[in-house]
């Protein structure tokens, strides 16, 4: 298993059973609209069914504080051309760690993480809601590029991002 350090703290792992109960906070209501649960992950969309998604946990030190999804399926293809791109979704973080520049510290550690575990990429793309602007400046602050593109999500607008793999 790979594991990658930021400030020997801050780790990406592939998700685990034992993550589930650390991993099922409750974010806040204006928060929740924008991404799903862990629970909603594994158990109502069966992701970890799914060979194209893989849950990615974020973890500090021993303690899972986030997770997203890597997803190489074809949905990616609504938000960029390219074939060698991964699409990043359902992207949370514990509130209880939130304010603490994790999310960007995440942005900085993904680059390494994809072209360990996916060395044919070169771009992640992600649609984020016009209405969640916190979320849509902490991706720009990361790196990400607005692509000017327009997507319509199941609540609405969303921009595309864009991140080239260095």
């Amino acid at each position: 298993m790979s594991i990658y350090y930021l400030c020997k703290m801050l780790s990406l792992i592939p998700y685990t059973s034992s993550h589930f109960i650390p991993l099922s906070y409750q974010l806040n209501e204006e928060q929740a609209q924008f991404t799903t649960s862990i629970d909603d992950c594994i158990n109502k969309r069966k992701d970890l069914e799914d060979n194209d998604k893989s849950i990615i946990v974020i973890q500090l030190d021993e303690t899972p504080i986030g997770f997203f999804i890597l997803d190489k399926g074809i949905d990616r293809l609504q938000l960029t051309e390219n074939p060698k791109s991964l699409l990043m979704r359902s992207y949370s973080i514990n509130p209880k760690y939130q304010g603490k520049g994790y999310g960007k510290k995440v942005m900085e550690l993904m680059d390494d993480y994809i072209r360990q575990h996916y060395n044919s990429i070169e771009e992640l793309v992600l649609s984020v809601n016009m209405k969640n602007q916190h979320a849509y400046h902490v991706y720009l602050k990361s790196g990400f590029q607005d692509t000017g593109s327009k997507i319509t999500g199941i609540r609405g607008s969303q921009y595309v991002l864009s991140s080239k793999l260095h």
